[in-house]
C-alpha cells in the first residue's frame, strides 16, 4: 500500500475545514471525482438548493488538496479509472482511534501516511450524529439545507408552534433513522436534496452494508442513487467491493457500523468496543489485499464518541425551571431540541437565558433557532419547521434526558455523541491506495 500526497503533484491549498464547512461533507464527492466520474450540477427547483452542494469543480479542488486527484483524460465514462472505495466508520473519532492506535496496525498505517501528507484530522458536522452526518455526506449539504437535525426532530406535520397545554412524548417526535410511523413524512420527499450518487452516471456506483440498509428511511434520504449490496457480515464487505471493482464500478460506498452499535451499549472505553476496533482493522487489511491494484481507499468516520454515567445525566423532568414553557423535546441527549409553548420568539429567549443559568458550565452552547444556525448552517424551510426554538448541546460527558421522552435503554446508554466538542466532532480522513 501506499499514499499519493499532495508533494506528487501541484494542488491548490486545501479546503477551509471548519464548523460552518466541515471537510466531511467532501469525501464522497472527491471519491467519486477520484474515481474518473463527474458530477452534474443539481437546480433549485423542487425545493433542492443546487447553491448549497459541492460542485464537481469544487470536488475536484479538494481532491487535488488532498492528493487523490483523477488521473489525466478520465471523464464520466464508468470503469476507465482505477477506482475508490469511500470506507465510512459510524462511531470513530479520530481522538479514539489515535488512543486505540496500537491496536489496528493497518489503521495506524494509513495514519502515519496521512501526517505525511494530507491533514488526517477533519471535522464532522454538528450536531455530531449519525443522521446528520450521512445526509451531510451523501448530499455534501449542511443539516440546515437538508433539515436532518439530529437523531430525532419534532414531527413536520405537528409544528412548528404547539399550544402551551401540550405536554411532551414519544409520539411527538420522528426518528431520522428509522422513520417509523404511520404518518411520517417521504424521506425522498421531505429531505429532496439530491445525493452524489444521484448527481452520477447511472450505474457507476454501488453501496455495500447490511442488506436491511436497502430502502431503508435513512438510506432513502441520504444514500440513495447507488445500487445496494447487502452484507450482514463486516467480514463479508471487503469481498463484495472488490467485485465490485474488478466489474467496472467505479466507485464503491463500503459502511462500517459495528463499532457505534457497540460503543452506545457497552461504551467506547469497553473490551467489547476494542475487539470491534481490531475486527474492524482486520476488515481493512483484508479490503487493501482484496481490492485491484491502483485502487483509491479514502476512509472516514461520522462522529466521535464520549462515555457517560449516570452520575452526568441531568433529568430535565425533575426541575421545574427546565421543564416550565417546554412543550416538546426531541435530538439526543447530547443535543436537545426544545419547543417552547406556540413557538413564541420572546418566550424561547426567556427559556435559552434559564437553561444557561441553570445548567452552567455542563452545557456548551445554547442558543435560539435563528442562533443555532450558526451551528447547522443557513436553516431552509424544512429546517425551520423542525428545528427546536431553543437548542442545547451539552459539555463534556454531560447528557440531557427526560424519561417522558426517552426509552430507559437511551437514558442509561454509556456511549454517547451529537454535540460540539472535539471528542465528537474531529474524525480521521486516511487516504491511501492499493
Amino acid at each position: 500500500m501506499r499514499s499519493r500526497t499532495v508533494a506528487e503533484e501541484p494542488s491548490p491549498a486545501p479546503a477551509s475545514d471548519s464548523p460552518q464547512d466541515p471537510a466531511l461533507r467532501y469525501v464522497l464527492a472527491v471519491g467519486a471525482v477520484s474515481a474518473g466520474l463527474t458530477l452534474s450540477d443539481p437546480g433549485n427547483d423542487g425545493g433542492s438548493d443546487g447553491g448549497s452542494v459541492v460542485t464537481d469543480a469544487e470536488a475536484r479542488h479538494v481532491a487535488r488538496s488532498w492528493g487523490v486527484a483523477p488521473a489525466d483524460g478520465l471523464g464520466d465514462a464508468p470503469g476507465d479509472g482505477p477506482g475508490t472505495v469511500v470506507v465510512l466508520v459510524d462511531g470513530l473519532g479520530l481522538e479514539m482511534l489515535r488512543q486505540r492506535r496500537g491496536h489496528t496496525p493497518t489503521l495506524r498505517r494509513w495514519l502515519g501516511q496521512g501526517d505525511n501528507g494530507h491533514d488526517s484530522r477533519i471535522l464532522t458536522c454538528r450536531p455530531s450524529t449519525t443522521a446528520a452526518a450521512l445526509t451531510m455526506l451523501g448530499t455534501s449539504a449542511l443539516p440546515g439545507t437538508t433539515g436532518m437535525v439530529g437523531y430525532s426532530v419534532l414531527k413536520p406535520r405537528l409544528g412548528p408552534a404547539l399550544p402551551a397545554s401540550t405536554v411532551p412524548g414519544p409520539d411527538q417526535i420522528l426518528s431520522l433513522i428509522t422513520w417509523k410511523g404511520d404518518d411520517a413524512p417521504s424521506p425522498r420527499a421531505w429531505q429532496d436534496v439530491p445525493t452524489v450518487f444521484e448527481r452520477l452516471p447511472a450505474g457507476s456506483a454501488v453501496s455495500i452494508g447490511p442488506a436491511r440498509f436497502a430502502g431503508s428511511g435513512l438510506t432513502e434520504a441520504a444514500l440513495r442513487g447507488a445500487s445496494h449490496l447487502g452484507a450482514d457480515r463486516l467480514e463479508d464487505r471487503p469481498g463484495l467491493a472488490a467485485g465490485a471493482l474488478r466489474r467496472g464500478t467505479p466507485l464503491v460506498y463500503l459502511y462500517v457500523g459495528e463499532l457505534d452499535k457497540i460503543g452506545h451499549k457497552h461504551g467506547w472505553l469497553s473490551e467489547q468496543w476494542l475487539a470491534q476496533l481490531e475486527r474492524l482493522d482486520a476488515a481493512m487489511t483484508e479490503l487493501a489485499r482484496r481490492v485491484p491494484a491502483g485502487t483509491r481507499i479514502i476512509l472516514s468516520t461520522d462522529h466521535g464518541m464520549v462515555d457517560t454515567d449516570a452520575d452526568h445525566r441531568i433529568d430535565l423532568s425533575a426541575h421545574r425551571e427546565l421543564t416550565r414553557d417546554v412543550v416538546a423535546v426531541a435530538g439526543e441527549p447530547r443535543l436537545t431540541h426544545l419547543h417552547v409553548a406556540d413557538g413564541d420568539a420572546d418566550l424561547a429567549a426567556e427559556v435559552a437565558h434559564r437553561y444557561r443559568r441553570v445548567l452552567g458550565d455542563r452545557a456548551a452552547w445554547i442558543g435560539t433557532r435563528e442562533q443555532a444556525a450558526e451551528h447547522l448552517g443557513t436553516l431552509s424551510p424544512r429546517a425551520r419547521g423542525v428545528v427546536g426554538d431553543v437548542v442545547v448541546a451539552m459539555a463534556g460527558t454531560w447528557v440531557l434526558v427526560d424519561p417522558r421522552v426517552h426509552s430507559e435503554s437511551a437514558i442509561a446508554m454509556p456511549g454517547v455523541h451529537g454535540s460540539f466538542t472535539p471528542a465528537e466532532t474531529e474524525v480521521p480522513l486516511l487516504i491511501t491506495e492499493a
